[in-house]
């Protein structure tokens, strides 16, 4: 059964039906369905040590003056390097991100290690874990303004998605109703 469970999985990646991030999740999912001894965890059960609360006290003390802080820097690990963009001293933006949920390009909170939670630029709204938002830190006017004004941030985005389109060419890119270049105009 699991390997009909990754075939579906393999073609509906390259088709472009499905992200990275589904995609993994559903090879977990088949090894602990095939799994008779038990020594596999149950995947849909998920854990939170990355996760760490944003607190309003947290969000305010990272924006600084202007709201925002916008650093440039290449990841210094054994791993392929990748751009990194910290937008408002708390979204990690990552060049080379392979995972699809919920946007590309999306940002992971302070740090491109940390799974959850993940905001959504073009939205404002912010994930704690698949389709399940924290209304009560979805970004304000205000700083979407600033994120979709940074012209740093434009061109990481616009680097994100062509890397992306080579990446998984099939990938639709669903929230681009004017084209997966046409980046939103905040004013």
């Amino acid at each position: 059964m699991s390997q009909y469970i990754k075939l579906l999985s393999d073609m509906s990646l390259m088709a472009g039906l499905i992200g990275y991030f589904e995609y993994t999740e559903r090879h977990e999912i088949a090894d602990w369905l095939e799994d008779s001894s038990g020594r596999i965890p149950d995947p849909r059960v998920t854990s939170h040590e990355n996760h760490e609360p944003l607190s309003e006290d947290n969000a305010d003390e990272n924006r600084g003056d202007e709201g925002q802080s916008s650093a440039t820097g290449e990841h210094k690990t054994d791993a392929p390097p990748w751009q990194e963009l910290l937008m408002m001293n708390q979204w990690m933006f990552t060049l080379g991100d392979a995972d699809c949920y919920p946007s590309v390009p999306h940002g992971h909170y302070k740090s491109k290690t940390r799974e959850w939670p993940k905001l959504n630029p073009y939205t404002g709204r912010v994930f704690f874990d698949v389709h399940k938002e924290d209304a009560s830190k979805r970004l304000s006017k205000k700083d979407m303004i600033k994120l979709w004004n940074d012209s740093n941030f434009i061109k990481h985005c616009r680097k994100q998605v062509l890397w992306y389109s080579d990446f998984a060419p099939s990938y639709g890119f669903p929230n681009a109703r004017r084209g997966k270049l046409a980046f939103p105009r905040w004013r």
